[in-house]
């Protein structure tokens, strides 16, 4: 399976957004040239916190062209387009729902996997002056989503994305953040998930922590 994608998108510059001293590297450009992809990310796409953006689990950011029709007509007075929310690949065709946890793809000469759905944050309200945006991305699970690098290689501008192998047909990304937001998933799909090997260890440690809180209140209730 092939799928035709835009990019790579490039930040080079950090910038400061409107309501915060914080620099961020969230407004990307189409590179110029073809760059190499490591397994902490993509070269000239620099990082202003890695705590939550980059390095080895969040290597690439991926986000479908076509959910931002959705965007525009929420937000009228915004100019959305690819990279607009920061991804370094845009595609059509592709969505939440096509794509799963555990994925193996060839971008250019580089092998990547999909390590979780893109959570969304403030920056995104800062960077286009949308109060709410983020929560709205949330909310729709129109989230995006990320990778890890496997196998480093160079990405040639426009190379397609090649699905090599796909381990986990049962856990999309948007299952996943559906059962991620959903108060209500059954254990079950909570040990599932927690035990689910691609998936970046954030995730499957929230997972085991709500597990954890249910046996508490469980046992907690069996006393009286």
């Amino acid at each position: 399976m092939q799928w035709p994608v835009e990019g790579p998108f490039l930040g080079d510059q950090l910038l400061r957004l409107p309501g915060t001293e914080k620099p961020s590297a969230i407004d990307k450009q189409l590179a110029r040239d073809a760059v190499w992809l490591d397994i902490d990310g993509l070269g000239g796409n620099r990082v202003a916190d890695r705590r939550f953006h980059g390095g080895p689990i969040r290597s690439v950011c991926h986000y479908p062209a076509e959910h931002y029709a959705r965007w525009r007509r929420l937000y009228p007075h915004l100019q959305l387009g690819p990279a607009a929310f920061g991804e370094n690949i845009s595609s059509r065709g592709i969505d939440e729902h096509q794509v799963c946890i555990g994925d193996r793809c060839r971008w250019g000469a580089a092998l990547i996997e999909v390590s979780q759905p893109r959570s969304p944050c403030v920056n995104l309200d800062r960077r286009h002056d949308a109060r709410g945006l983020a929560r709205q991305l949330a909310r729709s699970g129109l989230t995006g989503w990320l990778y890890r690098t496997l196998e480093p290689g160079e990405i040639g501008i426009g190379s397609a994305l090649h699905l090599i192998e796909r381990p986990y047909p049962a856990v999309s990304v948007a299952h996943l953040w559906h059962s991620f937001v959903d108060d209500a998933t059954d254990n079950s799909e909570l040990i599932r998930l927690a035990e689910l090997p691609p998936l970046a260890m954030e995730y499957r440690k929230r997972f085991r922590q709500r597990l954890d809180s249910r046996r508490r209140q469980r046992d907690q209730r069996s006393l009286f």
